[in-house]
């Protein structure tokens, strides 16, 4: 079973490399694909652990707390981490850090409101872990919200979302002490001017644009992260693109043209081509 853990691990560390050499800086794309990834890989060991009946106490154990309590934590933290990026506000440095500072004090207080088990955690502590994790004779309920969620005694132990939780905030504090200490390098002074161009197309043509710009390597030789461009041109032209992502996504469900702006302005060029082709300074 340990062997499974680690083969588990190995394929997803060495996916998600892949990831970050494939698609460069463009963290939106990694975080979707990882997520899709490790996802895959839980519904692959519940097929091939929750359905043998007659597994052994230990291995069921080692199952719900190391390997499906590590998945569910991966896919909680990689939505955290979006969540926190995308509400991340532009420029100047100062603001970036005191944003993550915010989002760095909100986790550690969510994980001291679990201490108990957060410690239970960090220490590899099995004391309890036959009441932890191995399933019990009848269905269970989970409050959500305003909701109870009846959960199957077949499929998971009480405590196994919560000890997900719990790893999970615990590799977002290290996410964010390591963005709070990169905002302690000195950054490059850049004067700031007062716009003087709006945008005045709508955000989707505005965010059609950047992708194009982008997914061509434009901006520093092809490594510019697809945050950094959004930032930039949302100082420069002093809008609010906010989850671009999001809105990339409508962008990829169109029915009919996908690259509507993109298309009208290649119309509106070679319009403007033909209309000067006999003008020597058009």
């Amino acid at each position: 079973m340990n062997q499974t853990f680690i083969k588990i691990n190995e394929d997803i560390t060495t996916y998600v490399k892949q990831l970050e050499e494939q698609y460069q800086h463009d963290s939106s794309q990694i975080i979707e694909m990882a997520i899709r990834f490790v996802s895959a890989k839980l519904e692959k060991v519940k097929e091939q652990f929750e359905s043998v009946p007659d597994i052994s106490e230990q291995d069921e154990i080692f199952y719900f707390k190391n390997i499906k309590c590590h998945l569910l934590a991966l896919i909680q933290y990689y939505y955290i981490v979006q969540n926190i990026e995308t509400k991340k506000p532009a420029i100047p440095i100062r603001k970036i850090k005191k944003y993550y500072l915010k989002q760095l004090w909100k986790t550690k207080q969510k994980i001291s409101s679990n201490r108990f088990y957060y410690n239970y955690y960090k220490s590899n502590c099995n004391k309890l872990d036959k009441q932890f994790f191995t399933r019990l004779d009848h269905d269970f309920f989970l409050p959500y919200n305003d909701i109870i969620v009846d959960v199957d005694k077949r499929y998971t132990t009480p405590m196994v979302y919560t000890f997900s939780n719990v790893e999970a905030l615990e590799m977002t504090r290290h996410y964010l002490k390591k963005k709070v200490k990169k905002t302690d390098t000195p950054q490059p002074f850049i004067p700031q001017k007062q716009a003087k161009i709006k945008w005045t197309a709508s955000k989707a043509d505005l965010i059609e644009s950047i992708y194009a710009l982008h997914s061509t390597g434009v901006f520093n030789n092809g490594k510019a992260d697809l945050k950094e461009i959004a930032e930039y041109f949302q100082e420069i032209f002093d809008v609010d693109l906010g989850q671009y992502n999001r809105v990339f996504y409508d962008i990829r469900s169109r029915k009919n043209s996908k690259t509507k702006f993109l298309d009208q302005a290649k119309e509106a060029l070679i319009k403007r081509i033909k209309d000067t082709d006999n003008e020597l300074f058009p």
